[in-house]
């Protein structure tokens, strides 16, 4: 089930989350390191630390993106919170990707940031939340897979997460 789900997040990546052009400076960024979120913060958001999933899997190589996923406890229903950052991506080329459905616009502790779904597969909901840092985005996705019927909207939840975690973020500047 691991693989399967790493290889889903990096076929929604590849298919979604690349191309276009990278806005920024010359200056190198140094990508936040989303494994840095401690176990009390996944904890307190609702999550089981001990799920905690670093990096892609063997033999998934995607550069430009950091990983840390986690699990929802055993005894609620199912689901992951994948939690990635890159130097390398903006809000702004997610905004302009047609293929992100149901895209609404918002701000997240006066962070930019946009909402949205995939249709990658059928046997999988999910809901995305792309917020921009000072050095590139960090990218929170709620997945249920295996045909889970979700109980509560995915969108609900990656909101109330990402909410929930963004004081882990790096700082706004000023």
């Amino acid at each position: 089930m691991r693989k399967a789900l790493a290889m889903v997040v990096a076929g929604v990546i590849l298919l979604v989350g690349c191309g276009g052009d990278v806005e920024g400076t010359a200056l190198a960024r140094e990508r936040w390191d989303p494994c840095s979120i401690p176990d009390e913060a996944i904890e307190a958001t609702g999550l089981d630390p001990t799920s905690r999933d670093v990096g892609w899997d063997e033999g998934i190589v995607v550069d430009d993106w950091a990983l840390c996923a986690f699990r929802a406890p055993k005894e609620r229903q199912s689901y992951s919170l994948s939690v990635m950052s890159s130097s390398e991506h903006t809000v702004s080329e997610a905004r302009g990707d047609e293929r992100k459905l149901n895209q609404v616009d918002f701000e997240l502790a006066d962070r930019d940031a946009l909402q949205y779904e995939t249709d990658t597969s059928r046997a999988v909901v999910d809901c995305h939340v792309v917020v921009a840092v000072p050095t590139g985005v960090v990218w929170f996705i709620v997945m249920f897979a295996g045909g889970i019927k979700p109980e509560r909207d995915p969108c609900d939840l990656v909101r109330d997460h990402a909410a929930d975690l963004e004081h882990l973020l790096p700082p706004l500047p000023g």
